[in-house]
């Protein structure tokens, strides 16, 4: 993807949401309640000023009634990769373009793992999910424990570490930081 590409995600995603948003008869208030967020912070979106994270696409989208994939489809091509998630006890398997601010990694792991968060995180935004089994997560000292259906949301984290207590799925992104500091789970 070249820098004209990179640099036309941010508006084509933001009139993707707008569109979608008239086609639905909301209005920009309707949908920044539906979606959890600020108006302010949705028209900057919809008008291209400011990046949404990977998990405030995920609200959007869903207050859409959308997918993501939906949501952020490049309409003049398509890109699709096929692959297999790598077998437990591994290593992560990157999913996103590098191209890409927002980074999306997952893999499967064997009970007893230790692993680092897979991206570098500073000045950035990182949400883990656990699809199955059970970890736990230590951000900055904090322990926290998740289990299957679980996700944290860490802004600006230092350190990231994660223990597979049981048999693990875990997709985990990061994004540039456009909030303040602080921990959500």
């Amino acid at each position: 993807m070249n820098a004209p590409e990179s640099d036309a995600l941010v508006p084509r995603i933001g009139r993707a949401i707008r569109d979608r948003r008239k086609a639905s008869g909301l209005t920009l208030t309707q949908l920044a309640q539906q979606a959890e967020i600020s108006v302010s912070h949705l028209s900057n979106i919809e008008t291209g000023q400011s990046i949404a994270s990977l998990p405030l696409l995920s609200k959007v989208a869903s207050a859409l009634g959308i997918s993501m994939a939906e949501l952020t489809r490049d309409e003049n091509r398509l890109v699709a990769h096929s692959g297999r998630l790598p077998t437990p006890g591994e290593h992560w398997r990157i999913l996103s373009h590098d191209d890409l601010e927002t980074r999306i990694a997952a893999g499967d792991f064997a009970a007893g793992a230790e692993l680092a968060f897979p991206f570098p995180l500073e000045g950035r935004d990182c949400f883990l999910t656990v699809l199955s089994g059970a970890v736990k997560v230590t951000v900055d000292g904090g322990e926290y424990s998740l289990g299957q259906g679980d996700a944290i949301d860490a802004r600006s984290a230092a350190i990231l570490t994660i223990v597979v207590a049981d048999d693990a799925r875990i997709v985990c992104s990061t994004s540039p930081s456009s909030r303040d500091t602080g921990i959500s789970g």
